[in-house]
């Protein structure tokens, strides 16, 4: 038996061995079986996920390609196309072995439209179809450019008695530019915004102090001097109207020039146009005297004797027997050679600086720009001097809007995509008072009330029929700037008297009127308009 035994094991040995080796030889060839299946899905997996890897860097390549183009001036498909191209060139990132097979950029309408195509590397080629990477991108040019003008109230009231209101105004109104400003950054347009800030209170100011010493008495010429600035005051000639000078076409800046050694300068204020240029954008021409702008000059007013005395009066009139106090303001003779008097005079609770240039001590206009620093600097400068002549601010308002002159800045009308908006705020109704003197005013945009400016009004007239006179030229005036289709916001500040039915009108639609009762919210009524005209997009 156990040499029975002692014969199988030997060969019980071989067929386990045999049997072993089967086995790992069944191991590898299902596993070289496997490894046919399962390495080229690995790849393609690989292939996929490297796909959606360029296809990602390919799209943030384009959308800003196509950024650059649409922001871009150029306005044909070839040039758009140049453009485009060179910049996806520089922005995309391609993986190992990818390679750029085609883009393109054109114009459709406002929009940049582009596309652009990646080849890639191919780990699995017999087990996917291997189609290029393509990928999209459309960008608004321009849905709408805008141009803006903040017309803010530079009055008196917006600081008496402590008042908190300019303060609060400069603080929301820098608030406001600077989201503005935010806005047109995401905008595709090259210039999507520009600003023009037009200070006011009964005057405005065009331009800073501007020298007359080098004027030419001859021509009415001078450096600095604008071409439609009429010194003559010839406008003031006409039929029931009268000039603060009793010899016909007195030159003003020859007047000034006369002054302190030529050193005094013009302040840069002007007075109204007559009617009805007064309301209108009608481009100046020296062919039309009422077309042009008359510098502002408030007149010495006489002292004599302590006659007519309260107010502005900067130069000695002497006591001439019998008095005659309109003869002694009007006399253009008596300013040669002097100097006004140092001093100040207070009127409605403000203070002055004596001489022709009292009352323009206002920021001056600035007219539209892309430098929002500039206005936003210019609405810091901003104080409080003078009464309520909103007609005069909107109008200049609309001067740095229109393409016509005097400035002649604003894009034509109906250009596509663009806005002309003009903000308004003001703290207070129309206002011309009576000054409870000889002139019966004070001196102002519409000279005074006795020159007959004011819609042929005189010394007879209240306060009441001045304010009436002046909101009604503020109603003609909105009504031809939305003719224009011009959007006006207007604001209305912590007015306790009379209605805001004027401001209502004069707002392009009723929910572009903002009645703000206390000013800690004007920042509100600002939000809401920056939020009401900041319509710039860019869409993919």
């Amino acid at each position: 038996m156990r040499r029975h035994l002692d014969k199988i094991r030997p060969i019980r040995a071989r067929l386990a061995g045999a049997f072993a080796r089967d086995r790992r030889g069944a191991t590898a060839v299902a596993f070289a079986l496997s490894f046919a299946v399962l390495a080229p899905l690995s790849l393609g997996v690989f292939d996929v996920y490297m796909g959606s890897e360029q296809r990602g860097k390919l799209q943030d390549a384009l959308d800003a390609a196509t950024l650059f183009a649409a922001r871009s001036s150029a306005q044909t498909d070839t040039a758009i196309d140049a453009v485009g191209d060179t910049a996806l060139a520089a922005n995309l990132k391609l993986i190992s072995g990818a390679t750029l097979q085609s883009s393109n950029f054109h114009l459709s309408g406002t929009k940049v439209v582009a596309s652009a195509s990646v080849t890639l590397p191919a780990f699995a080629p017999t087990l996917f179809a291997h189609q290029p990477v393509q990928v999209n991108a459309e960008v608004q040019r321009a849905m709408d450019r805008l141009e803006v003008t903040l017309v803010l109230d530079n009055t008196g009231s917006m600081t008496m008695n402590g008042s908190p209101k300019l303060s609060t105004l400069k603080t929301q109104a820098k608030i406001l530019v600077d989201k503005l400003s935010a806005a047109a950054a995401r905008s595709s347009d090259p210039t999507p915004l520009r600003i023009s800030l037009v200070p006011f209170s009964n005057t405005v100011r065009v331009q800073g102090n501007t020298s007359v010493s080098s004027y030419n008495n001859a021509s009415h010429t001078g450096t600095g001097i604008p071409s439609w600035i009429e010194p003559q005051g010839k406008s003031h000639w006409g039929t029931g109207r009268s000039d603060i000078f009793s010899t016909q076409y007195t030159d003003r800046f020859t007047v000034l020039k006369s002054m302190s050694g030529g050193n005094l300068p013009w302040a840069g204020c002007v007075e109204a146009r007559p009617q009805p240029y007064d309301v209108q954008e009608t481009a100046p021409t020296s062919t039309d005297n009422d077309t042009m702008f008359v510098p502002f000059f408030w007149p010495d007013e006489p002292n004599s004797n302590g006659y007519n005395s309260s107010f502005n009066t900067y130069i000695a009139d002497g006591s001439p027997s019998p008095i005659n106090w309109l003869s002694l303001e009007k006399n253009p003779a008596k300013y040669n050679g002097k100097t006004p008097t140092n001093g100040t005079f207070t009127a409605l609770g403000m203070t002055y600086t004596k001489g022709p240039n009292a009352g323009c001590t206002l920021q001056p206009i600035i007219r539209l720009t892309t430098d929002f620093t500039a206005i936003k600097t210019g609405i810091d400068n901003m104080n409080a001097i003078g009464e309520t002549n909103i007609p005069m601010g909107l109008v200049w308002g609309w001067h740095t809007l229109t393409p016509n002159a005097p400035f002649a800045d604003g894009s034509a009308y109906n250009t596509p995509h663009l806005k002309k908006v003009v903000i308004l705020m003001t703290d207070g109704e129309n206002t011309d008072y009576d000054s409870s003197d000889a002139n019966a005013s004070y001196y102002g945009g519409f000279g005074f009330i006795w020159q007959g400016l004011l819609s042929g009004l005189g010394v007879n007239s209240t306060s009441t029929q001045r304010t009436a006179a002046i909101d009604a030229r503020l109603g003609i005036l909105c009504s031809n700037m939305k003719a224009q289709k011009i959007q006006i916001y207007t604001i209305r500040v912590e007015v306790t008297s009379g209605t805001s039915t004027l401001l209502q009108n004069c707002a392009s639609s009723p929910d572009m009127f903002f009645d703000v009762t206390n000013v800690a919210n004007l920042g509100l009524a600002f939000d809401a308009i920056a939020g009401a005209i900041t319509n710039l997009r860019i869409s993919h």
